[in-house]
């Protein structure tokens, strides 16, 4: 019968030899230290409340423990509600099988080994310098009248037919010690010519940069000296400067 019954519920049959209750109900909790309850005992307090409502024994047959089954913790819901690898707002972070996660958001970054890190003091901005692709720029005829963008450090020319007016404005204190790479990547025909207020070659100075054929270059570095901002030749590669 036992076996019948435990089949319909979908429960194993209890082992008659052993002593103890498995389950039990009532309005007050088993004292610690009663007899007869074996260990994993679930007990329903049937006048609890929240996060009084459901216990286990976490003892012995010979002596009880029970302890209530608590609800999560905001910082378990969290843990629990996270997808590996992937940062959400209010989840725990959980790192993927690579270890890695897709993005970190950060008031502060140091790195190094454990207990002798560095802190990283640079700006956003700057560690940004270091992504070339953010900043190139392509300057065609239609937007010389805007000039080069102060802070570029790749500029591409599309010359189409030959345009002049293309104006490259003092380097910014910002710009200083920063090396400025002016390519004409394309032309069908003519020439581009770029008026460059202060270039210094060697010990000379030029107001143009002519432009003739895609693929000629011209590199420069900002450079300062007292309160005078000025552009210095590292090289010209087909570049004409007058």
């Amino acid at each position: 019968m036992l076996d019948r019954i435990a089949s319909l519920l979908r429960f194993q049959p209890p082992v008659l030899n052993d002593e103890g209750l498995l389950f039990a109900s009532g309005a007050t909790v088993p004292t610690d230290a009663t007899y007869g309850y074996q260990p994993g005992c679930i007990f329903q307090h049937t006048d609890g409340g929240a996060g009084t409502v459901l216990y286990v024994n976490e003892g012995t047959l010979a002596s009880c423990d029970f302890n209530a089954v608590a609800a999560l913790t905001a910082a378990q819901e969290a843990l629990l509600g996270a997808t590996a690898g992937t940062a959400t707002a209010s989840k725990a972070v959980v790192l993927d099988t690579h270890g890695a996660v897709d993005a970190v958001k950060t008031a502060a970054l140091s790195i190094g080994a454990s207990g002798s890190e560095v802190a990283v003091t640079a700006t956003p901005a700057e560690l940004n310098n270091l992504d070339l692709s953010a900043k190139t720029e392509t300057v065609a005829e239609a937007a010389k009248a805007t000039g080069i963008t102060a802070g570029s450090r790749v500029v591409k020319i599309t010359g189409g037919t030959g345009f002049t007016g293309l104006v490259l404005p003092l380097p910014t204190a910002a710009e200083v010690g920063l090396v400025k790479q002016i390519t004409l990547d394309t032309i069908s025909s003519g020439s581009v010519a770029i008026t460059i207020t202060n270039i210094a070659i060697g010990g000379t100075q030029a107001t143009t940069a002519t432009f003739d054929a895609a693929g000629e270059t011209l590199v420069l570095i900002g450079m300062v000296y007292g309160t005078t901002f000025r552009w210095l030749v590292l090289k010209e590669q087909g570049v004409t400067l007058s």
